[in-house]
């Protein structure tokens, strides 16, 4: 928009020397024109130079032109941010997008081993595992009771099977979150599964291996300047109640 007026500016003082285009001489004229014509060029308006190189313009009209020339660029500069700023926009919303595509929740499946009880009953084992595809076996019965068995498969972050320890299952779940929370991230690691699945046994040891490297983390120097604070609570949520387990489980 600057830019637009000091041009405007320059090419009015420039004219003004002339005399009148109508009135001037033929060289004064044809000079005058030719600046015009260039400025205007230069703009991009050379459209307005055909009429002024053919028939001429009052000097004292002059004003109003550049006004008009004025109105013009700036419409075509402010349609030019616009675009720019489109594209700004349009450059946020893909770095968002590809912001948002990172993955910031993780599913694990740990398979447990048959209990006693199935075993006892000889029930099959069928569920298994491979890499991070964990196959369900089915066994089903055609209309002519013919036995078949249906496959279904899960596709998680990761798949545990049967033989893995406690020490595997930190390391995988819990363990690589621990440095985002330093990161002053949340983070949330919880245990889902029906009544038997295994929850208890798996999650027991989780939060002991979890406080043992938090704690080996706000020792460190980079962390320990900043004063961090470590408070802890522990609660059990059974039958739409909650209990303090460190307050006798009020």
């Amino acid at each position: 928009m600057q830019q637009s007026n000091a041009a405007a500016t320059a090419f009015y003082d420039h004219a003004g020397g002339g005399g009148s285009f109508n009135n001037a001489g033929p060289a004064g004229g044809d000079a005058g024109d030719a600046v015009m014509a260039r400025w205007l060029q230069s703009t991009g308006l050379q459209h307005l130079a055909f009429p002024l190189t053919s028939t001429g313009i009052d000097q004292r009209l002059l004003p109003n032109l550049l006004m008009q020339v004025n109105v013009l660029l700036i419409a075509k500069e402010q349609s030019s941010a616009d675009a720019s700023a489109s594209s700004f926009i349009a450059n946020e919303k893909e770095i968002s997008t590809r912001e948002n595509n990172v993955a910031k929740i993780k599913v694990m499946v740990r398979k447990r081993p048959l209990n006693k009880k199935e075993i006892s009953q000889k029930e099959d084992d069928i569920v298994t595992v491979d890499e991070n595809v964990l196959t369900v076996h089915e066994p089903k019965l055609k209309v002519d009771l013919t036995a078949y068995v249906e496959k279904h498969e899960f596709c998680f972050d990761a798949v545990l099977d049967e033989h893995v320890t406690n020490d595997e299952v930190y390391r995988v779940t819990v363990e690589p979150i621990i440095p985002i929370i330093f990161q002053r991230t949340k983070a949330t690691c919880f245990v889902y599964g029906q009544t038997g699945s295994g929850k208890t046994f798996t999650m027991q040891p989780l939060p002991l291996r979890a406080a043992q490297d938090l704690i080996r983390f706000l020792h460190q120097p980079v962390y320990h300047s900043q004063r961090f604070k470590l408070w802890l609570s522990y609660f059990e949520i059974y039958d739409g109640k909650l209990f303090d387990l460190l307050s006798d489980r009020k």
